[in-house]
């Protein structure tokens, strides 16, 4: 596992570029904070979105899901100081860690970490192979989104 930062001026993009490539995946989100341990804030649902608002000030994190197909749940961490991506060693999103202010943190997993090619339905960007962002890409350098949540099967030959 590798853990790459996002710089702060780039979170707004790179946050809705992580969401859409991963929207409808199943998540789950605890929380760490020194005064409460670990607290679990959301099991197994699908990934909306996320979303950063007035990071020149204080810095909201927005992450939404869904829990029915007209019911949603959005967690917010306000102050956010640093957010990071942990990677498999295949490159694929295992996790996003939003750091807080108040020295808590956010953490973001998925129920599998697969990379985006390998999930049924991606519709791919236009010159991205991968469906998802290169550590030195610019964080505009693509735009897509991520359908469905299945893992395709390799069919083995005859």
């Amino acid at each position: 596992m590798r853990t790459i930062e996002l710089p702060r001026e780039a979170w707004v993009e790179r946050l809705d570029r992580f969401g859409a490539i991963h929207e409808g995946w199943l998540v789950s989100l605890d929380v760490l904070g020194p005064d409460i341990g670990a607290q679990p804030e959301i099991r197994d649902l699908p990934l909306l979105g996320i979303s950063a608002e007035h990071i020149e000030h204080n810095g909201t994190i927005a992450v939404s899901v869904a829990r029915s197909a007209t019911e949603h749940l959005t967690h917010r961490v306000h102050a956010a100081t640093r957010i990071y991506i942990e990677r498999t060693d295949e490159g694929a999103d295992a996790a996003l860690r939003i750091d807080s202010a108040d020295g808590s943190a956010a953490i973001l997993r998925f129920r599998s970490a697969v990379l985006p090619e390998a999930v049924d339905g991606v519709v791919r960007p236009r010159g991205s192979p991968s469906g998802r962002l290169p550590e030195s890409a610019p964080p505009s350098a693509h735009s897509g989104n991520s359908l469905g949540g299945r893992v395709k099967i390799p069919q083995s030959a005859p």
